[in-house]
């Protein structure tokens, strides 16, 4: 493996590491507001970033690169209100695919096939992501100032943890 290959690697790595770190933050300011479904549904994204790093993790394993891995920023835990903790959701899912783009640029320039491959599941992944967010956003902006509503929106999305 390309060495600029695998430094894009180890920093995509570490990017989906600090996503679940954020998603952490996000779910204990959730649980802070008594909101226990989105705080849920966020636990649930926690897991589902650190899978996203471990799957880069096993590639470059698999193909006897060296993982680097590095110290992570404590996340943010208080916010505005709910919607701004969603929005920076959103803002974080649109920067991983965008960096999920790059990485698939470099694979293709370097013609590493087999990360191109790889990646075909992550922009996949990436297009749920930011559907997920962008829904989710949607609605909270819509909800986040009636008590009730939002109580309504966080029975709701707790609901799709059940169903994942």
């Amino acid at each position: 493996m390309k060495k600029t290959v695998l430094d894009a690697l180890n920093k995509q790595i570490q990017h989906e590491q600090n996503n679940a770190h954020i998603y952490q933050g996000v779910a204990l300011y959730f649980k802070g507001l008594n909101l226990g479904g989105l705080a849920a549904w966020f636990e649930k994204q926690v897991e589902d970033e650190r899978g996203h790093a471990q799957r880069l993790i096993d590639h470059v394993v698999d193909r006897n690169g060296e993982v680097q891995l590095g110290a992570l920023p404590a996340p943010k835990v208080a916010y505005e209100n709910p919607f701004e903790a969603v929005k920076s959701v959103l803002a974080l899912e649109k920067s991983t695919t965008g960096m999920i783009d790059d990485l698939y640029e470099l694979a293709k320039k370097e013609k590493d096939h087999a990360l191109e491959v790889a990646l075909h599941w992550f922009i996949n992944e990436q297009v749920e992501e930011e559907q997920w967010a962008t829904e989710l956003a949607g609605l909270m902006e819509q909800f986040y100032k009636n008590p009730g509503q939002l109580y309504m929106l966080d029975h709701r999305w707790g609901g799709r943890v059940k169903k994942a």
